[in-house]
Formats: C-alpha cells, sequence, structure tokens
C-alpha cells in the first residue's frame, strides 16, 4: 500500500472576502470605470489554500481601445504590487481578470457566454449588477450553450493525466494539491457539464453540481467520497499513496462513462454513447458546426487585459512563480488571438476560408492600417517563437511590448463582426 504518513499544513483562514475587497478597491483607485466584479463558481466553492480567483470585470459602455490599453496596464500593476506585499496571496493572483465586458456587452443578446451564468457578483454597482443578472436570469437554453457544455466534457473526458495541472504558487498546501486537481480542476468540470446538459441549463457552481450529481446520476457513493474529503481538507494520506492514487483515477473515470451514458439522450447536437473515448467524444464534438460570429468572441474575448497579465509574470517576485504561466500564455495566445479570430471575420464578413495572413492583407489599407498589420505580424514573430529555458519573461515582456496592436485589431474587428451579426438578425 505504500507509506502513507504525510504531513499536511492545516486549512488555512478562508479570506477570500478579505482579498476580493482589497483587490476590487485597488483597481477602482485606478480605473474608475470599472462597474464590478465577478468571478467564476460560487464563494462555497472556493478552497482556502489551494484554489485561485478566477475574475472577470464589468466596465462602463464609455470604454475606448485606449481605456483597454489604460486598464491592461493599471490592473497588472495591481497584481505586482499586491503579489509583493501579500505573498500569501499569490495563488489568488495568478491570473488578471480573463473575459472583461462593459455593461451592455454583457446584455447584448449576441455576446451571450454561457459562462455568464456561472459568476457570481461579488463586488460593485448595484444598479449595473441588477440590471445584468436580470437579464442572465431571462436567458433560455439554447445550442450555444449545449455546444459549451459539450466542449466541457470533451476537454476533461478520459482518465486524469499524471503532469497536465502542476502545482503552481501553493506554498505549504502543496501536498494537497494531487487530490485537489483531480476533485476540482478535471472531474467536478465535466460533472458539472453534464448536470447542465442533462438539466438543460448551466449550473452555476461547483459543489451545487455535485449535489445535484449525487441526486440524479449513477454512482452517488463516489460523490459522497469527493465531498468527505473536501470537508477534510484533503487531508486523507491513504489516497496519495499507490495503489489507491491510480485507482481513485479509475473511479472518477468510470464515473464519468457512466454519468455520460446516463445522459446522453438529453444531447440534440452530438450521437452520445455509452462506447464514447475521449478521442470519440472530442471528434464528435469538434465537428459540431459553429456559427463564425460565434467562433470570433470566443476565441478573441481574452485579449483586453493580456499585456498587463504577460507584464505581470515578467515582474522578479521571488515567491510568484510564473514560468509555468507564461509558457501557457504564449502556447496559445497567437491562434487564440490572431489566427482564430481572423479567420473566423473572413468567414463571417467575406464568406471564404482564408488564412490570417490573407486576412490582415486583405484588410490592409481599408479597416486596418498598415501599422496595425505591421504590428500583428511581429506580434505573431515574437509571441510565437520558441520558448528558451531562462528567458520566458523577457520573451513574455517582448510580447507585451508590441501587444497593442493586436488589441486594437481586435476592437476593430469586434465592431465589424457585431455589425454583421446585427444585420443577420434583422
Amino acid at each position: 500500500m505504500g507509506d502513507v504518513r504525510m504531513k499536511f499544513a492545516p486549512a488555512p483562514a478562508n479570506d477570500f472576502r478579505d482579498f476580493y475587497e482589497t483587490y476590487f478597491a485597488r483597481c477602482r483607485a485606478l480605473v474608475p470605470n470599472i462597474r464590478a466584479l465577478a468571478a467564476k463558481w460560487t464563494f462555497e466553492d472556493l478552497i482556502p489554500g489551494l484554489s485561485d480567483f478566477d475574475t472577470r470585470f464589468v466596465v462602463d459602455n464609455a470604454m475606448t481601445v485606449d481605456d483597454w490599453h489604460e486598464m491592461s496596464l493599471a490592473v497588472g500593476r495591481v497584481h505586482g504590487e499586491m503579489a509583493t506585499e501579500f505573498k500569501h496571496w499569490a495563488r489568488n493572483l495568478e491570473h488578471l481578470p480573463g473575459l472583461n465586458f462593459t455593461v451592455s456587452e454583457m446584455m447584448h443578446p449576441l455576446l451571450s457566454y454561457p459562462e455568464f451564468l456561472q459568476w457570481t457578483f461579488f463586488a460593485g454597482a448595484r444598479d449595473a449588477i441588477d440590471s445584468i443578472e436580470t437579464v442572465l436570469a431571462a436567458h433560455k437554453w439554447s445550442n450555444r450553450d449545449e455546444v459549451y457544455h459539450l466542449k466541457k466534457v470533451a476537454t476533461y473526458f478520459g482518465p486524469y493525466i499524471r503532469g497536465i495541472d502542476p502545482p503552481i504558487n501553493m506554498g505549504v498546501w502543496e501536498s494537497k494539491y494531487p487530490l485537489h486537481s483531480r476533485f476540482m480542476h478535471y472531474f467536478t468540470p465535466p460533472v458539472q457539464a453534464i448536470v447542465s446538459l442533462a438539466q438543460q441549463r448551466t449550473v452555476r457552481g461547483k459543489l451545487e453540481a455535485l449535489r445535484l450529481a449525487r441526486e440524479t446520476l449513477p454512482n452517488p457513493e463516489l460523490i459522497d467520497l469527493v465531498f468527505h474529503v473536501l470537508e477534510n481538507h484533503y487531508e486523507i494520506p491513504e489516497l496519495y499513496a499507490e495503489p489507491r492514487l491510480t485507482e481513485l483515477e479509475r473511479q472518477l473515470d468510470d464515473y464519468l462513462r457512466d454519468a455520460w451514458a446516463a445522459i446522453t439522450a438529453q444531447v440534440t447536437l452530438i450521437p452520445g454513447s455509452a462506447e464514447d473515448t475521449r478521442e470519440t467524444l472530442a471528434a464528435k464534438v469538434n465537428a459540431i458546426a459553429i456559427d463564425p460570429i460565434e467562433l470570433f468572441f470566443s476565441s478573441a474575448n481574452f485579449t483586453r487585459l493580456m499585456k498587463g497579465r504577460l507584464l505581470f509574470y515578467a515582474q522578479e517576485i521571488p515567491w510568484f512563480d510564473a514560468i509555468w504561466l507564461i509558457k501557457n500564455e504564449l502556447g496559445r495566445i497567437v491562434q487564440n488571438f490572431c489566427t482564430a479570430p481572423l479567420e473566423a471575420y473572413a468567414l463571417a464578413c467575406f464568406g471564404t476560408e482564408l488564412k490570417a495572413d490573407q486576412v490582415l492583407d486583405r484588410l490592409r489599407g481599408n479597416l486596418l492600417t498598415e501599422k496595425e498589420v505591421d504590428g500583428v505580424r511581429k506580434f505573431v514573430e515574437i509571441a510565437g517563437a520558441p520558448l528558451i529555458a531562462g528567458e520566458e519573461k523577457a520573451q513574455a515582456q517582448a510580447a507585451a511590448g508590441i501587444f497593442e496592436p493586436v488589441l486594437s485589431v481586435y476592437e476593430k474587428l469586434n465592431c465589424g463582426m457585431m455589425t454583421v451579426a446585427e444585420s443577420e438578425r434583422r
């Protein structure tokens, strides 16, 4: 059975409220345009010492591209200052807010994003929050929601892949991360998606989803085990030792397979099967035809504060581990912010398939300036270059230094795409 003697740091006090109140106040002091702070999931889903805080900002409707540039830099400075001042909040500060929208964008039906329904609004202007939540509460389940959750299932389906989720900025709680990663990062998200598909509504919280799964899906005893482990802050030594850890991974995988088989009748966009594997399910989901307008927005939605995120990662803060985070961002940034949105734009606006370079050529001197086109190409060259060990922070800083054309192009394409989408609605 192996040596199960382990030393665990006790669960810390839950100071997430102190964190987000301090963070929101500091960001608002520099960026008065911020109207509200939201985060993924619910407060009960935040596990002290182990969870990060996936912030989202909602800002006023007067934002310009220059305002977004300034906000990105300002929020990045807040992260750097707080990571230096509050060492114990390094985990919470890993990511500048990913999705950032204006109040009107949050309420626009064409920009409706299923993840909105999984946000909790923790701070901000009550009038803006009430207006947004009223619109979100009236949302009707659609194919867009089904695709979103099918993608979640496909992403996490199959056995846990060891090494996929390294412990970053965990401090004294790192020894508990093997179970946290398996349960909260790679098991609960697909369970949440499966429950949402079964009920044809997006379930907001992770623990809420587990409770619903226990009531409605096969094998409730495994959900009981997950709750038992969470209630003990992962201090169950025997689960870390082999062969029990391998057996646990198999139990989680078996659960997902049985849960998926139980709800395939509720799925309308693909032929689900109890025999699905990671590969076959991914192939089915990837074959779903997606409106290029949706492809554009889903690929480029994280653009607005990326410069500040890269500059934050490039800072030298001894106790903040940024190397894996840089590798993760630079590994996907060209595809997400350049290739995918440009190619989706061509499909939506020109009605034809074009490579990203061809789209830039076609827009040069028309929608885009020479400087913007050349800037995007330079960004692709630098950000997409192979990473060299020991030079990750320098490359992150270099990519951030030439990021402005990428954001400017995104905002212009965003306006063009909205015009096309509005005309299609009419």
